[in-house]
């Protein structure tokens, strides 16, 4: 029921004409200065967002925030009761208020009746609920719901208890190291969510983080922030305006805030980690334009100058934050808080707040490749090797509580409009589901998923998950921040198909898997004569990026059959050339695989083909296995135009493979052998002799497969086996070492005794 005091038969700028009468002369706007151009405006104040530009055309007159508080506060806007005026910003003003529905207190934002008749500035305000509204994420204030009531625009969000860094910065001083670099990586790691999200925050400043209670950082004000993927037409932001903080903006975004990226958002953080540790921001002194100018011209003294009991490489750190070319920082957010967390923890700093999940040993001792192979590691040097690939390092944002106005804080701009383009579904698999888009299993989101969907998982150690299967849409498979989590295929119904079982099931679907770790336990699934962490069908696709993929090795005496067939897996073949599980299946055209810096390990293939041609690029990373990399069969008459073709492009990457790299195969069912086409660029390929790097077996005739085969080497290395490719025909078997090969290959001998495993995991674990 309305308000008795709230006069529903007057708009609000009648209303607050009686309140602007009685406005006392001192109080004129905290917000609003002239500058001596007649045609822009300044909104500034001493930590306030700045919008420079040419002068807008309001409807009515100027109302300060601080009148609309003292007309609503007390009134009612829908059924949030506005018990309290806590402060206000450049685009309205904010309310403590009591949301009668659910009980509950929330923060209340009211857009200024001026603003509210500027069509700009008022999808503008929109604009800040819908950017909000994507991001769910515990150091961001979340916002709930957008209204409007009685001629007032308003949005409701997450009513944080706390004070914000700046004010308590004044109040209580710099902080120390172990509370700076804790609040720190929490920021960065909501900013890693929003980037995530393709949503810009542009306002980074210690007045938008509230410190809670028990310690943890909220970043609040999402009234700058912009969808980074928008196009030039649909960008609200226009060319000659700036939008930020002067104190905090980065060179880029003040010269055109539309170039302004995550990399914006990790300069205005590392000037306020600077500000957090010494009490005032990097370039405090001077006018608007000195300020600008420092930014983009001058160097900012290291904190280490300035405090002793900074270390060295914190000092760094900020310095690169605060780098004036934006391809000189940190590229991503989580690039900051793997550089925070290594700090925290040479200096024995305990991170508990942000990291949560993390104190799961199981997931350091399954994550290990030593566990998958260690005999593999000294031939390898995989130390120095997983140290830089491994996903960790990645995957994919007074001294008054939240009285003091920084809810919300000042406002800007301005993400597309949601009707213009669908956005996005984000989807959680989590422990205990408690939301609407949360699930307690990877299927389950899978099913309810739309195409362009995005499903994070959002716990750290291993989880068995059902089979699944992706139809006919694009999924995005991401680790959410923070989080380390393993998904094991151990068991459970997969569909039923011609390739055994299949842990995830593709059909002419797209899938991409960020920062996630896959297990097949092999153990569990001997009921099952093939078995496949990926089965790709028809039009399919798969990108795995900073993904670790396992098939744990066992004793082959132990995996035996009921029928007394032994070997690791039993294929449904008809050349029985290998016993392994595969990691990836594919079996009908066309197929893209993508994997950049992921690690493939255990006792398994990577890749088998049947009637498909294949794309796949390779770039950093590392596969071990005891097993070939690609095992391809051929094709029956006809069935295709002409020879299949497998196109690797593998770069920066090592593949350590027993039984050799590639293994292509014909036979009189499947007469048509396929092609093969590589470009090895500075990768290492470590093949145990006598085994060939590149076999071709079948019933046709060795100058048939001559041509099927072009390797193109660029600075690779070769070890072990001399041999670079062999030809086993219907009349005869070939061979080619490396020294016969036209191109000029870099071979090294390699020891053929592997070394005992007991003992060398002995040595390993000491």
């Amino acid at each position: 029921m309305p308000n008795s005091h709230s006069p529903r038969n007057q708009g609000p700028e009648d209303s607050l004409n009686r309140v602007e009468n009685r406005r006392d002369p001192k109080e004129s706007s905290d917000l609003v200065g002239r500058t001596a151009d007649p045609e822009s405006a300044l909104i500034m104040s001493d930590d306030a967002t700045v919008i420079s530009a040419r002068r807008n055309h309001r409807v009515g007159g100027s109302t300060s925030t601080t009148e609309i508080g003292r007309f609503l506060e007390g009134r009612d806007l829908g059924p949030y009761q506005l018990e309290k005026f806590v402060g206000g910003g450049g685009m309205g003003a904010v309310f403590r208020a009591l949301d009668t529905t659910l009980d509950r207190i929330v923060a209340v934002k009211v857009l200024s009746p001026q603003q509210s008749g500027d069509d700009e500035m008022l999808r503008r305000f929109k604009n800040e609920a819908q950017s909000a509204a994507r991001l769910d994420h515990e150091n961001i204030g979340r916002v709930y719901a957008v209204g409007y009531d009685d001629g007032w625009h308003f949005i409701v969000f997450e009513f944080i208890e706390g004070t914000n860094l700046r004010d308590l910065v004044q109040k209580e001083g710099p902080f120390d190291v172990p509370r700076a670099i804790e609040a720190s990586i929490q920021i960065a790691d909501a900013l890693a969510h929003a980037s995530q999200r393709s949503v810009v925050h542009r306002d980074i400043k210690p007045s938008n983080i509230i410190i809670t209670p028990t310690g943890r950082a909220r970043l609040v004000d999402m009234g700058l922030a912009r969808l980074h993927q928008v196009s030039d037409d649909q960008d609200l932001t226009m060319s000659g305006v700036t939008l930020g903080t002067f104190d905090y903006i980065s060179p880029e975004q003040a010269r055109d805030p539309r170039s302004a990226d995550v990399r914006s958002d990790l300069y205005s953080l590392g000037c306020t980690i600077y500000s957090m540790l010494i009490g005032r921001p990097p370039f405090a002194n001077g006018t608007m334009v000195q300020k600008l100018l420092q930014h983009q011209q001058e160097t900012a003294p290291p904190l280490d100058s300035i405090r002793s009991d900074v270390p060295h490489s914190l000092s760094e750190v900020v310095a690169r934050l605060m780098a004036k070319n934006p391809n000189d920082r940190y590229q991503r957010a989580e690039e900051l808080v793997t550089a925070l967390l290594e700090i925290a923890d040479s200096l024995g700093i305990e991170i508990t707040i942000s990291r949560p999940l993390a104190a799961t040993p199981v997931v350091a001792a399954v994550f290990s490749i030593h566990n998958a192979l260690p005999w593999l590691v000294p031939l390898m040097a995989l130390g120095t090797l997983v140290g830089g690939l491994w996903w960790f390092s990645e995957p994919q944002p007074g001294a008054g509580k939240t009285e003091s106005g920084d809810v919300s804080g000042s406002q800007e701009e301005v993400i597309e409009d949601a009707s213009d383009k669908k956005a996005q579904t984000f989807r959680r698999v989590v422990d205990a589901p408690d939301g609407p888009q949360e699930y307690s299993s990877i299927s389950q989101a899978v099913e309810a998923a739309a195409d362009g969907d995005v499903i994070e998982l959002a716990w750290s150690g291993v989880r068995d998950e059902l089979p699944f299967t992706v139809r006919g849409k694009n999924l995005l498979l991401n680790r959410a921040v923070g989080s380390r989590p393993v998904v094991k295929f151990s068991g459970g119904a997969s569909e039923s198909t011609p390739h055994g079982y299949a842990g995830i099931m593709l059909h002419d679907a797209g899938l991409v898997a960020k920062g996630v770790a896959f297990d097949l336990d092999v153990t569990s699934l001997r009921m099952h004569t093939q078995r496949h962490m990926f089965v790709l069908v028809g039009e399919s696709s798969l990108e795995l990026e900073k993904c670790r993929l396992t098939i744990p090795s066992i004793d082959l005496r132990d995996d035996r059959s009921p029928d007394g067939r032994s070997g690791f897996v039993l294929m449904a073949r008809p050349s029985a050339v290998s016993d392994a599980p595969r990691v990836s299946d594919v079996s009908l055209m066309p197929v893209k695989l993508q994997v950049v810096d992921s690690i493939v390990s255990g006792a398994g293939l990577f890749l088998e083909t049947q009637r498909s041609d294949v794309d796949l690029i390779w770039d950093g990373g590392v596969f071990v296995s005891p097993h070939r990399f690609i095992l391809a069969d051929g094709e029956t008459r006809g069935a295709v135009a002409d020879n299949a073709t497998i196109r690797l492009s593998l770069s920066n990457a090592s593949f350590v493979c027993e039984d050799g790299f590639a293994c292509l195969l014909d036979s009189p069912t499947r007469p048509m052998p396929g092609r093969l086409r590589v470009l090895a660029d500075t990768c290492r390929f470590v093949i145990t002799a006598p085994n060939a790097l590149v076999e071709q077996s079948g019933i046709s005739d060795p100058v048939a497969y001559r041509s099927l085969i072009d390797w193109q080497n660029v600075g690779s290395n070769y070890e072990g086996s001399s041999i670079f490719r062999r030809i086993d025909g219907a009349a005869e078997r070939i061979e080619f070492d490396y020294a016969a090969s036209q191109q000029p290959f870099r071979h090294t001998t390699f020891p053929g005794d592997l070394p005992d495993l007991s003992t060398l995991l002995d040595e390993d674990v000491r």
